[in-house]
């Protein structure tokens, strides 16, 4: 019963049917019959605490790109040493982690860092976040050889000029769309990750990127809200569109994801998939949660709070910290509602440490439950 109550809401989502007879229900989830889909089911419905589905996992900062938005931009450039990357990549995995999004920075620039996770991991659901910069053939077929499931590059417009002035690199749509073509030819699915402001929200820009997706080829596109977190820790976004933004996002969510579309293309919008009426905000071990390059436990990549490094204490330290602190799925987006709270705090480096984030965290009030889980009663 606990299983049909999480997996109805999955039902609004079109099935993408691969190649290997499997389907895809949502971006997020593992795909179906896949033994990760079902360890994700047990990880819900079976094991009490509930575990998290999926991390997002930086092996590297190392990145020749400027994009203004970037959440690591403030991070320490010291990267975890390999030795201990892989032994904790081993311990989520064995815990239960089974959708993991690997990135740098540019993950390609560090390959012998990437292909030793990716070796660990191989057969579960993987996504790797790359940009293009630093692919050879060879890596691509090597990314294939280890059973990636599919790769996600930044496209912020369909504007090659405006592309390259976001990211600060000429050539940097180029190279996306032809790593992607590349990846899509060796048997990876493959998709756009966009930033779109309020404005281009309004202005149509869910729909071009979508018709710019489907003239590529591309299976999903992940549109993310621009977060004042990172390198736009403290910005002041213009507040004016953003419920008329949320909204748009939301109707094209669901207008991508009806059999009446008419492209195949699917839109996976973070602000739908995170909404009351599907699962909430999912960081901080609720789904997710993310692990930055030196070591850094965090609820999640645009949250710039750490809940112990693992150069400094074992994963299950700072696992059962954020879990204490994050015990029941609420429907408010963290990112958004303590953005000033960490901006207030925030020195020259990110993210803060155990030492401020305990402090932080110790006030923080529970917002309202996520139906979803509330129904299903299982954070009790």
């Amino acid at each position: 019963m606990k299983a049909s109550q999480l997996t109805r809401i999955f039902y609004r989502h079109k099935l993408k049917r691969l190649a290997s007879g499997e389907y895809k229900l949502d971006f997020y989830l593992p795909r179906y019959p896949s033994p990760a889909f079902f360890t994700a089911l047990e990880d819900k419905v079976v094991c009490r605490p509930p575990r998290p589905v999926s991390v997002v996992l930086s092996i590297s900062k190392a990145c020749a790109y400027k994009c203004p938005h970037c959440y690591q931009r403030k991070d320490d450039p010291r990267e975890l040493p390999l030795p201990a990357l892989v032994e904790n990549v081993r311990k989520m995995r064995d815990f239960g982690i089974v959708a993991w999004a690997v990135e740098g920075g540019e993950p390609l620039l560090r390959f012998e860092r990437l292909e030793a996770v990716l070796a660990e991991i191989a057969g579960l659901e993987v996504w790797v976040n790359s940009t293009g910069h630093g692919a050879t053939p060879e890596k691509i077929r090597r990314l294939a050889e280890l059973k990636v499931t599919g790769v996600m590059s930044s496209i912020h417009s369909v504007d090659a000029r405006k592309h390259d002035e976001f990211t600060g690199v000429a050539g940097s749509w180029r190279r996306a769309l032809d790593f992607l073509r590349d990846c899509r030819e060796a048997g990876m699915l493959v998709g756009f990750n966009t930033v779109l402001s309020d404005r281009e929200v309004v202005e149509g820009g869910i729909d071009r990127i979508m018709d710019f997706a489907d003239e590529n080829d591309c299976d999903y596109v992940q549109l993310i809200h621009p977060k004042a977190c990172g390198a736009w820790m403290g910005k002041r976004f213009d507040t004016s569109l953003h419920a008329e933004a949320v909204r748009i996002a939301c109707e094209a969510q669901r207008k991508y994801n009806s059999a009446k579309s008419r492209i195949p293309t699917i839109l996976t919008a973070q602000v739908y998939e995170e909404s009351p009426e599907m699962l909430g905000c999912c960081c901080g071990g609720i789904d997710r949660f993310y692990v930055g390059a030196n070591g850094d436990v965090q609820p999640c990549e645009f949250v710039n709070i750490s809940f112990g490094n693992l150069t400094e204490v074992p994963f299950e330290t700072a696992y059962a910290r954020m879990r204490k602190a994050f015990a029941v799925p609420c429907e408010e987006w963290t990112c958004a509602r303590h953005a000033d709270e960490i901006a207030a705090k925030a020195g020259e480096k990110l993210p803060l440490p155990w030492s401020e984030t305990e402090k932080l965290v110790a006030d923080w009030k529970c917002g309202t439950p996520t139906k979803v889980y509330d129904k299903m009663g299982i954070y009790r």
